[in-house]
């Protein structure tokens, strides 16, 4: 902006003036934009973290459907995606990330390696997205991997194990209690659902969680018996997607 110009658009001689950069992909992550609506019409398992899950025996019910999990769901089950926005799920505990078959999908930023999808995440409020590189919201892994799902075209969308409360006994996710939890995690968490169930739009969401946001909950054997009889290979999943 020269001197003339700068004077007319109200700028002070000497102001250092700040244009907003589009965010740059890291040379080493790879772009999920082509993923958008490929998995349209197929159902999605949402699995967060939360106790509820220490009374599912054995998640290997859902090996036959594609499911997105999130931060470190891997300490109970594998599933197709694997979902985190957080450096320090990868600082502590990167072998066991790796260790899973599952395609790694996380915020930009949040794992050194490379090699895997990543997503820019912007904005302090959720909202659906136009485009999956782009997330929207704070304060709620559950809401981010909504969003995620309904872009892909999931349907329809199955939430397991996200509670959005504690347990009794003061653990605050089914492999105990997490020590980055804060005073704002559960009121963002139920925002989240309450944003979930807000925006559902042309979706089926089928709660098998512990929650007080949505008053029907179904066991996890009563969601598949809903969907039918149909089932999925995960690494045909995984092709659809990256093929």
């Amino acid at each position: 902006m020269g001197r003339a110009e700068r004077i007319r658009a109200g700028v002070r001689p000497g102001a250092i003036t700040r244009t907003r950069r589009t965010p740059k992909r890291r040379s080493k992550s790879l772009n999920p934009t082509p993923w958008m609506s490929k998995m349209k019409d197929i159902p999605c398992f949402l699995l967060g973290n939360a106790p509820s899950l220490n009374k599912i025996e054995d998640l290997s019910i859902l090996d036959n459907y594609f499911s997105i999990g999130l931060n470190r769901i891997f300490l109970k089950y594998d599933p197709t995606i694997l979902m985190w926005q957080d450096l320090a799920l990868w600082s502590q505990e990167r072998d066991k990330v790796l260790e899973t078959k599952a395609l790694k999908f996380c915020r930009d930023g949040s794992e050194t390696q490379g090699g895997f999808y990543t997503f820019f995440l912007q904005g302090r409020e959720p909202k659906l997205t136009s485009n999956i590189s782009k997330l929207y919201g704070r304060g709620s892994s559950g809401t981010i991997a909504y969003q995620f799902a309904y872009a892909l075209g999931c349907n329809p969308i199955i939430l397991v194990g996200m509670d959005c409360r504690y347990a009794k006994t003061g653990e605050t996710d089914f492999y105990g209690s997490n020590p980055m939890h804060r005073s704002h995690t559960l009121p963002a968490c139920v925002k989240g659902l309450q944003f979930i169930q807000k925006y559902s739009g042309d979706r089926t969401i089928i709660n098998c969680s512990s929650n007080k946001v949505f008053s029907e909950k179904k066991t996890i054997e009563e969601a598949v018996a809903l969907l039918g009889e149909k089932k999925y290979n995960r690494e045909e999943l995984i092709k659809t997607l990256t093929g």
